[in-house]
């Protein structure tokens, strides 16, 4: 005994339309994951430490480059110590200051933004990365 076969599918989109659907799927989550994943700004090695600093309401971040030529970076552009103190005088004030310093930053530099980050009123903190357990 022979069953029928089904009539044809009917419409050709009824097979499109579920592979369309993965593969704006699969675009849609590749843009979003690639946001999450990429950091905008210059790689940086911080030092290790024993601690992890707490999330951070509305900081503002300071990198450090080190050396031989270190440099300072506020809002993705490179300042003065004095542009620094111009910037952050104008800044809302209840935040921290977060100074992201490479290992090789100088540290009179960071003194120096850090005693420029306390005379504008913010709450100044080193970033570090955390220590691996022994």
């Amino acid at each position: 005994m022979r069953l029928p076969r089904l009539a044809g599918a009917g419409s050709p989109f009824l097979l499109l339309a579920p592979a369309l659907a993965t593969l704006l799927s699969l675009a849609f989550f590749l843009l979003l994951s690639s946001s999450f994943t990429l950091q905008p700004g210059i790689p940086m090695k911080v030092p290790d430490a024993p601690f992890l600093l707490l999330p951070q309401h509305d900081p503002q971040v300071v990198s450090v480059t080190g050396a031989p030529l270190p440099q300072i970076y506020y809002e993705r552009n490179v300042v003065s110590p004095s542009e620094l103190e111009k910037a952050l005088g104008k800044v809302r004030k209840t935040g921290s200051l977060i100074i992201k310093a490479d290992r090789l930053a100088p540290y009179d530099l960071l003194l120096q933004i850090m005693t420029i980050g306390i005379r504008c009123g913010f709450t100044v903190v080193l970033a570090t990365d955390s220590k691996p357990a022994l």
